[in-house]
């Protein structure tokens, strides 16, 4: 498999994991089943990734582009590889106490929980293996959206308004902050992509990098 099959191959193993999960919903053996496959799975292929990272390489994939220099890319560097790898093994982890949490404490909507958390590393895996901003930004806003279930998965009145501020706080922020720095950058540089050495010139100004940045750090944070 080469390094652009299998970056593919770990974007879509959680998404398939989560249409096998809901489609087993009535059989909770077979469900959870498919949970941990995926999760191994998933695992196996983002270590297949990292002995080529660390040697160096810099396996990239680009989907599409919307324009010149936007492009819906991956690009997979160190520190990525070291977030994906934590990601997907801890994924294992989690899958295996949920499933006793789960079953001991008679959950509801257990199909939704397993499904949704397998959305969120899907996004967890774009996210890692973003090669510009505009792709992190994506799936940024994929993992707030496919996580909101999960922070109201009790039902409660108290679990529904966590969900909403939850909700407000992350889409605001990162649309009228996030966004915004996003499209400054792009105005500015020309260009969104993650460059060795920075995007900006020289003369961009100590007071505009400043308003960046804090664009950034609330937009994120």
């Amino acid at each position: 498999m080469t390094p652009q099959m299998a970056i593919a191959a770990a974007l879509a193993t959680p998404l398939v994991g989560a249409v096998l999960i809901a489609a087993f919903r009535r059989r909770p053996n077979l469900r959870e089943t498919a949970t941990l496959v995926t999760a191994t799975l998933l695992f196996m292929l983002v270590l297949s990734i990292a002995e080529g990272v660390l040697a160096g390489g810099r396996p990239a994939l680009t989907l599409f582009e919307m324009m010149p220099g936007l492009a819906l890319r991956f690009e997979i560097e160190p520190l990525g590889m070291l977030f994906a790898l934590v990601a997907s093994g801890l994924w294992i982890v989690n899958s295996i106490y949920s499933i006793g949490y789960m079953r001991a404490n008679g959950e509801t909507h257990q199909t939704r929980f397993y499904v949704c958390f397998a959305l969120a590393l899907a996004s967890v895996m774009g996210i890692a293996f973003a090669g510009n901003l505009l792709t992190l930004f994506v799936f940024y806003e994929a993992l707030t959206l496919v996580t909101y279930p999960l922070v109201t998965h009790a039902g409660t009145d108290e679990a529904r308004r966590a969900g909403r501020l939850y909700l407000g706080v992350l889409v605001s922020t990162s649309i009228v902050l996030l966004l915004v720095a996003i499209v400054w950058t792009y105005e500015l540089a020309g260009t969104v992509e993650f460059r060795s050495g920075g995007l900006f010139s020289a003369d961009s100004g100590k007071v505009t990098l400043s308003l960046l940045l804090a664009l950034y750090v609330f937009g994120i944070g």
